[in-house]
């Protein structure tokens, strides 16, 4: 009599059940080690107005620009970093004041701001403040949610970040948006 070639029972179960564990292993953390390496491919440097540079991460693209105020804004999927430049006299918590007031509020139909503010340090050296919020603004029908994070420079430079996207989206661009804007150098 021969030897089975094909394991069955128990040992076979086990071998199938580790197999698609590897599987599933390799295909979930290996997506994140793509996707990570991915991300960190760096495009050209995006310049607003010629005193802030921001590195756009891979798949990130240039979507809009316009010159009152200076702005650009990168988009990747359903995620978005608006990059504003205005001159600015007052500290970062008055720059976030003033961005909240005269550019959320007026576009909003709706508008939640965090009351609560966290302290950002650009790798420069610039540190700054980021906020959070959720609103309905334009036509959209879909909540949008953002951070809003600003510097000013030594040199009167108030940089706005407002990275955002469709509510539920942003969590999948955060992390993106938050390294481009660590790394931005403002004049």
């Amino acid at each position: 009599m021969h030897a089975p070639l094909v394991a069955s029972g128990p040992s076979r179960s086990l071998a199938a059940t580790l197999a698609v564990a590897v599987t599933i292993a390799v295909v979930v953390f290996g997506g994140f080690g793509v996707g990570g390496a991915l991300s960190r491919t760096e495009g050209a440097v995006v310049e607003v107005a010629g005193v802030v540079r921001v590195q756009p991460l891979s798949g990130w693209e240039i979507a809009m620009r316009s010159q009152d105020p200076p702005r650009v804004r990168l988009t990747r999927g359903g995620g978005n970093l608006d990059v504003v430049t205005v001159s600015f006299g007052g500290s970062a918590t008055d720059l976030v004041a003033e961005y909240v007031q005269s550019v959320l509020e007026p576009e909003a139909q709706q508008l939640s701001v965090s009351r609560e503010t966290q302290s950002v340090l650009l790798d420069s050296g610039l540190e700054g403040l980021r906020i959070a919020y959720v609103g309905l603004f334009g036509k959209a029908q879909v909540p949008i949610e953002g951070e809003v994070t600003v510097v000013v420079s030594p040199t009167g430079i108030g940089a706005v970040f407002d990275g955002w996207g469709a509510k539920g989206v942003l969590r999948y661009v955060v992390e993106d948006v938050r390294a481009m804007i660590e790394a931005a150098e403002v004049a």
